[in-house]
């Protein structure tokens, strides 16, 4: 069976204050800076309960391409900074997040131009393709971001839908 995921973040990258982002419910409060996984959790008798970890402890910065011109947006999170409000949960998802081999869940957006930027800041959003690091092992993602705020108080929020087997992770 392939369980439903999805992150989602909300996060600061120039002089903001992060808007809501989520599915049913928002998943974060105004002013939050944080990164959360959702999904299905099989309960007793067949019935499913709805499942998020968050972290606020995000660092995201802006690191100068190696030989290419423009740069990476590198956003990381502590794995064991993930709470769902179950500490066993959380630790079975630290150990399926493969934290002994890399304590740091690490997304490093492909190059880009810092000026190309301009376009879609203006625009609301657009696709941001990088690679997203579990476990020591490279995945390519593509997030739809959305942007809100004009000026300097713009914020960044996205969402990737996706599943565990698409990181190999076997729940």
């Amino acid at each position: 069976m392939h369980r439903p995921l999805y992150f989602a973040f909300a996060l600061t990258l120039l002089f903001a204050a992060p808007a809501g982002a989520g599915e049913d419910e928002p998943i974060f409060a105004p002013g939050d800076h944080c990164v959360a996984y959702r999904t299905l959790k099989n309960m007793w008798f067949g019935s499913e309960v709805e499942v998020i970890g968050r972290s606020c402890e995000v660092d995201a910065k802006l690191v100068p391409a190696d030989g290419e011109t423009g740069a990476h947006i590198v956003v990381s999170v502590p794995v064991k900074s993930l709470h769902s409000g179950n500490v066993l949960r959380n630790g079975t998802v630290a150990d399926l997040l493969g934290v002994k081999l890399q304590p740091d869940l690490r997304f490093t957006s492909d190059a880009i131009d810092v000026a190309a930027l301009r376009g879609p800041l203006a625009s609301g959003g657009f696709v941001l393709p990088g690679t997203l690091s579990i476990g020591e092992k490279p995945y390519p993602v593509a997030f739809p971001l959305e942007i809100a705020g004009q000026g300097d108080a713009r914020t960044i929020s996205g969402r990737l839908d996706t599943t565990f087997a698409a990181f190999d992770i076997e729940v």
